[in-house]
């Protein structure tokens, strides 16, 4: 047991009224009934047959959120759009962005390569459009709601090429959450070496990146002591739009519950302690 893991379990725990309490002014902000009102994209989740690496997937992501829909196309798209304007949007000032176009360049074209994107140059205005293919989404095992908060957080916060990492977490997350259906829950449990699996990145810096989602409250969380017998420490998540079912989920899962149900779950978190 390390002494970060010793420090946590020793920590007291939070009661009912503190968990409820914890996301009170965003579950006012976003109560349930208005998940389907929030701006959102899609991203088709055949992106996980691929063994794409944390930045391709995170420029998936970031292309995804850009991208609208235009009758012209009739595909879902970011138009007119450079390596160059990219880097800006990743919060490198002009005498930088220049310096990260090639590596940005190749991103685009693995992901062309592979067909997740497809690339069409605009010679004339020496842009290119990229076209993200959303119309098969529902017919091809499925998709991930990415919600423009969310992202819009990530990209005001974060700078660079780890903005990328950042959101590719956040892809991750949302692939693992379902809001409707026989699933049903908008919640991520997955432990960050699951994560990291999916990413093809160690799980050291998936950690590094969910630390970062946290500090900058991109993402709702609660901090668990589970009830096995090694006191496992552990995060659960939800997106900020999906903040009313996450209260209710950890005290589902808990001793804590301000009522006891005969009927709940089995309790699998010996006590929340943030």
């Amino acid at each position: 047991m390390t002494t970060t893991q010793s420090n946590v379990i020793a920590q007291p725990p939070m009661t009912a009224k503190q968990i409820n309490n914890k996301y009170k002014d965003l579950t006012t902000q976003y109560p349930a009934i208005s998940v389907g009102q929030v701006p959102y994209r899609t991203l088709n989740h055949l992106w996980q047959f691929y063994n794409l690496n944390a930045k391709q997937v995170g420029m998936l992501g970031l292309l995804s959120y850009w991208s609208a829909y235009t009758i012209d196309v009739a595909e879902y798209n970011v138009a007119r759009i450079s390596p160059i304007w990219i880097a800006k949007r990743l919060g490198y000032a002009k005498d930088q962005a220049s310096r990260h176009v090639q590596q940005i360049k190749d991103l685009l074209l693995e992901l062309h390569e592979l067909e997740l994107i497809k690339i069409v140059p605009d010679h004339a205005t020496k842009t290119q459009t990229i076209l993200i293919n959303h119309d098969q989404d529902r017919d091809t095992g499925g998709f991930a709601k990415l919600y423009n908060q969310t992202i819009a957080t990530i990209l005001a916060e974060s700078k660079g090429l780890a903005t990328l990492y950042r959101v590719a977490v956040y892809v991750a997350i949302r692939a693992l959450t379902y809001e409707t259906g026989p699933l049903n829950t908008p919640v991520m449990d997955y432990p960050p070496s699951y994560l990291a699996k999916m990413l093809g990145t160690s799980t050291s810096t998936i950690q590094r990146h969910l630390a970062w989602l946290r500090d900058h409250d991109a993402i709702c969380w609660y901090q668990c002591v589970m009830n096995n017998v090694y006191h496992t420490v552990k995060y659960v998540y939800s997106d900020p739009v999906n903040v009313a079912q996450l209260a209710p989920w950890i005290m589902d899962h808990t001793n804590a519950k301000i009522k006891p149900d005969p009927d709940a779950q089995t309790k699998l978190i010996a006590k929340v302690v943030a």
